[in-house]
């Protein structure tokens, strides 16, 4: 049994993230590299050292608190870290040695009772509202022991238990538990493969074959999530054949994520790169189109 998860961030009192109020629990480890990721830090399936420049105040204490020599100038005068050596260190002195807190891990290892634990006290919250706990990623399915076992021992509670996924999972190791949650957010991002995996890193045959099976054990628990991406899925054409989609597996509840950027930095404190272009956005009347033509087509759509 799975005794744990890498989990990378909790967020109390969230009401985005299904109904009421929520703890959502981030999950680390995601098989896609989406362009356009806003949660880069939950891509990895290990804990990932986080250099925010931001508050970075050059007082180079990591250099000499490093054991590992993984820590030099680069050529402007800032920090640089090797970060295959960071990958496998577990003294982190360059995080306690930091004055302005510009270094941290992202993930840390939590066990069942530990996460428990944490969202005990907010049973009062679940309760009055109707909320709970939220799944999301990352990919949450890659844990799925975890969260079977997160749902075994909290069924006493009475907290409703929704998940957010980007569908590219085992369907295999998840579908024994899928009757236990009270809502899926299933990510859908464009129907066409070649495209998809252009800007995803891989091709979408796993995401649509277990959204078809999902939708055959429960339709009416799905709303499907469609970032909307400028110059990836942003066309009406594009729109009608998700939303005719939807309607074929029975999914009768759309929402539009639209595009933006303010991820980005975060690639620059993990020491990769941003692939979106500068300055994009998606225009309103163009997300009020798309939502009148899937609303046309029978769906409730809105945009968050």
């Amino acid at each position: 049994m799975q005794t744990r998860a890498l989990i990378f961030d909790i967020q109390d009192l969230s009401i985005q993230d299904g109904p009421g109020i929520r703890t959502t629990v981030f999950m680390k480890g995601c098989p896609l590299r989406c362009r356009w990721c806003s949660n880069p830090e939950g891509q990895a399936s290990y804990p990932e050292l986080m250099h925010i420049n931001t508050l970075c105040k050059k007082s180079y204490k990591c250099i000499s608190a490093c054991p590992y020599n993984a820590v030099q100038k680069n050529d402007i005068g800032c920090p640089q870290f090797n970060r295959d050596k960071c990958k496998s260190c577990t003294t982190r002195e360059c995080v306690d040695s930091c004055p302005s807190h510009a270094i941290k891990f992202a993930g840390k290892y939590l066990s069942l009772d530990e996460l428990i634990g944490r969202i005990k006290p907010n049973l009062p919250f679940y309760k009055n509202s109707k909320g709970g706990v939220t799944f999301s990623g990352g990919e949450p399915f890659l844990q799925s022991d975890f969260i079977k076992e997160f749902i075994n021992e909290t069924s006493s509670f009475g907290l409703s238990v929704g998940v957010e996924t980007c569908g590219m999972f085992d369907w295999s190791g998840s579908k024994d538990i899928a009757d236990k949650f009270d809502f899926f957010y299933y990510d859908l991002k464009c129907l066409e493969r070649t495209m998809h995996k252009s800007y995803t890193g891989s091709t979408n045959d796993a995401i649509l074959s277990n959204l078809e099976n999902l939708s055959k054990l429960c339709a009416d628990k799905i709303t499907v999530s469609v970032p909307v991406i400028p110059g990836f899925n942003d066309t009406e054409i594009q729109m009608k054949a998700i939303a005719g989609y939807c309607n074929e597996l029975g999914i009768k509840k759309l929402r539009l994520l639209p595009y933006h950027s303010l991820g980005e930095n975060k690639y620059l404190d993990l020491g990769s790169e941003y692939r979106m272009e500068k300055n994009l956005s998606v225009d309103q009347k163009q997300l009020k189109t798309f939502l009148n033509i899937i609303e046309s087509t029978g769906l409730k759509c809105w945009v968050e």
